[in-house]
């Protein structure tokens, strides 16, 4: 309806993301994603890779290059011998290459992987036309992201530039040395420059693409935020689906042999509080007992762990210090509430179902 939803665009997105909207978010490809750890994971693999195989890539340059003057300095018949002698040289170089082409394809693959948690959505992949259209674009360059962007790349040269300039500037004199030395030694010398040069700057990177990674999961989470309507709207969505409650009940009566706390909160249907020292969580299925079941409880820490996760499930949470106080000091984990308790728990009952029924109206 047009006024109910000007009325979810008005409120503010205060809300944490619930589990479905996560789960919906992942299957569409909508992950926290870092490009920097990706860049310096990159970075350190071709590095790794060059330095460990950097005798036999130097070997086989050699006999490439010395294979191909040599048949230069004797002539060539036509240009079909120029164009093998060619192709020769650069299937040579491709093989120096392949080693490191390797290296970074499975680099990228199982680092991109990790930050997804195995995540291959064809939903990312496929084609949508608001990619190509250009003002979407120059918003994303002018938004708070792409000035962050901006930022990130130009804080990226700055660390480079302020590396090199401290390198060249300390060792500005050993440089002018390389000009009168012999090749072999200037290029031990300068590979060793090199080598200690990148390390500095992986080591710099490495601490901005952690920080990077933080700011992404904690945007990511932000645009993921609903309004109290949203997951109101989605709660009722979940209680009138028959499908979503048989899986729910399903789901519920099976984890309830397990000690998890987590799933004996999913289990309850109501959780009764003290409201801050107490929390006694209970279920009541009429065609496995009498009585409602107390699925968990705790105390100080734990009950606050366990009305975290009655809010994040959905589960109803109703304030009665004297029922939630005798609750705790009379019943344990998988046990009947006794009987004296009977007449306050289900008028508890009572309201939970009322308040349900009236979610669904």
């Amino acid at each position: 309806m047009p006024g109910m939803a000007d009325q979810n665009s008005d409120q503010e997105k205060t809300e944490e993301p619930t589990a479905r909207k996560l789960e919906k978010a992942r299957e569409d490809g909508n992950v926290s994603l870092s490009k920097e750890i990706s860049s310096v994971a990159l970075l350190i693999a071709a590095i790794m890779t060059v330095v460990g195989s950097s005798g036999r890539i130097y070997a086989r340059l050699e006999e490439i290059f010395e294979s191909f003057f040599q048949k230069a300095g004797g002539g060539f018949e036509d240009k079909e011998e120029v164009i093998g002698h060619l192709r020769e040289a650069l299937w040579g170089g491709l093989e120096v290459l392949m080693p490191l082409m390797i290296a970074l394809m499975v680099t990228v693959l199982l680092v991109n992987l990790s930050q997804t948690k195995m995540l291959f959505s064809i939903k990312a992949m496929a084609f949508k036309g608001s990619k190509m259209n250009p003002i979407n674009g120059l918003k994303k360059i002018f938004s708070v992201k792409g000035t962050v962007e901006l930022a990130k790349g130009l804080l990226k040269l700055a660390i480079v530039l302020w590396i090199g300039y401290k390198a060249v500037y300390k060792d500005i004199t050993h440089f002018v040395t390389f000009v009168i030395s012999p090749l072999e030694y200037s290029l031990t010398q300068m590979g060793s420059f090199i080598l200690l040069f990148l390390i500095k700057i992986i080591g710099a990177l490495l601490f901005l693409s952690v920080a990077d990674a933080a700011f992404q999961r904690f945007q990511w989470k932000k645009e993921l935020k609903m309004t109290k309507q949203e997951v109101k709207d989605e709660f009722k969505q979940m209680e009138g689906d028959p499908h979503v409650k048989g899986q729910r009940k399903q789901f519920g009566m099976k984890l309830r042999r397990q000690r998890r706390l987590d799933h004996s909160v999913l289990a309850s249907d109501v959780v009764v509080t003290n409201p801050v020292h107490f929390a006694v969580a209970l279920r009541y299925d009429p065609d496995n007992g009498n009585a409602p079941i107390v699925m968990a409880k705790g105390q100080r820490l734990r009950a606050e762990r366990i009305k975290e996760l009655a809010n994040h499930y959905g589960i109803p949470i109703v304030v009665n210090i004297p029922v939630a106080r005798a609750l705790f000091a009379t019943t344990e984990v998988d046990e009947y509430i006794p009987e004296e308790q009977y007449k306050a728990v289900a008028e508890i009952l009572a309201y939970v179902y009322k308040l349900k029924q009236d979610l669904k109206v």
